[in-house]
């Protein structure tokens, strides 16, 4: 690795005066011509500065943490790459920890990969898993940690990025009512978030601009995932035939892969006998059997917003609540078709 002296021997000038021309020192008075040379030979030799003495003098560390539900939630993976793609472009690392990691001793302290949250080892944190009223978010916030909020929303804390869960699930239950389904069921997110509250929402308000009565045995509410739909999609398909939906509407991606499997398993066919849509779209959404019909919501564009603001309350600057305006998009696969 090349070091300082090398760069300052490269371009034959003092070290301290290279380290300064780096760093961007408006003290250190050189000329254009020993300032090109100095980042010429930087440049020749691929130098990069010892991020530990940067962080001394700064009180930074170029380091932003990231914390999801969990690494298995495929619905999630295109915010990840957003907020990947924009602290990389910003010359930051990201530390992406799952938010059962973060455990609390009997006394409420947080342990393990909550110490580095919490003893300024990231500059700031991206948090993906809060709930409505939630003690850690509040915890961070008091310690005046940077902090931003994705895909999420919590009492008493503004800085927050979100996409329209609403309007996705509009755009979802009205694709099925357009396809003649009258009875549709719901299997919405066993969690209490403004996440989950929304895209139920989105569910009622179309059902009612629709002129359909909502039968609250079509809505079942589980956790985010294969066997939480696997659930769900028990309890409707025990419903009587004259009054079983004949679609659904699962408000996660892993949940609809629980519903399709679990609807397969009892011996229905879909879309023949029940058709199914998902909030959030994958490509493996495309490799089931059968391919899938989903709501792409501009999820990437939602990371990158939220590095953005993190970056600005670093800096100092205040941070707000954002709603990505960027309309979602019906992806129609083979799982949806008009009612037998």
């Amino acid at each position: 690795m090349p070091t300082l002296k090398d760069v300052a021997r490269l371009a034959e000038v003092d070290p301290s005066t290279a380290s300064r021309v780096l760093r961007g020192d408006p003290r250190q008075a050189v000329s254009t011509d020993t300032r090109g040379r100095i980042f010429e030979a930087a440049r020749t030799l691929r130098y990069r500065p010892n991020a530990l003495a940067r962080g001394l003098r700064t009180r930074r560390t170029d380091t932003i943490g990231l914390i999801i539900p969990s690494l298995d939630n495929v619905g999630f993976s295109e915010v990840t790459h957003g907020i990947q793609a924009a602290a990389a472009g910003a010359g930051k690392l990201v530390m992406v920890v799952e938010a059962d990691a973060l455990q609390r001793t009997a006394d409420g302290h947080l342990e393990h990969y909550g110490r580095l949250i919490t003893d300024g080892r990231l500059d700031g944190l991206i948090v993906a898993f809060a709930t409505l009223d939630d003690q850690f978010v509040t915890h961070l916030a008091e310690r005046n940690l940077p902090l931003v909020l994705v895909n999420r929303r919590t009492s008493g804390f503004h800085g927050s990025v979100v996409v329209d869960d609403e309007l996705g699930s509009v755009m979802a239950v009205r694709h099925l009512i357009d396809l003649g389904h009258r009875r549709i069921g719901l299997v919405g997110l066993e969690a209490e978030t403004d996440t989950a509250q929304r895209r139920e929402r989105g569910y009622r308000r179309a059902m009612d601009e629709g002129g359909l009565s909502v039968n609250e045995a079509w809505v079942v509410n589980a956790p985010p995932n294969e066997a939480g739909g696997r659930e769900a999609i028990s309890r409707l398909l025990s419903i009587p035939a004259d009054t079983r939906p004949t679609a659904i509407f699962a408000a996660s991606l892993l949940g609809a892969i629980g519903v399709l499997a679990g609807i397969r398993e009892a011996g229905f066919a879909v879309p023949d006998d029940v058709s199914l849509i998902a909030f959030n779209d994958h490509p493996l959404a495309a490799h089931l059997s059968p391919p899938l019909t989903t709501i792409r919501m501009p999820n990437r564009r939602m990371g990158t917003e939220a590095v953005r603001m993190l970056l600005d309350a670093v800096d100092g600057k205040p941070v707000h609540d954002l709603m990505i305006d960027d309309k979602p998009e019906i992806v129609i696969r083979a799982s949806t078709a008009p009612p037998t």
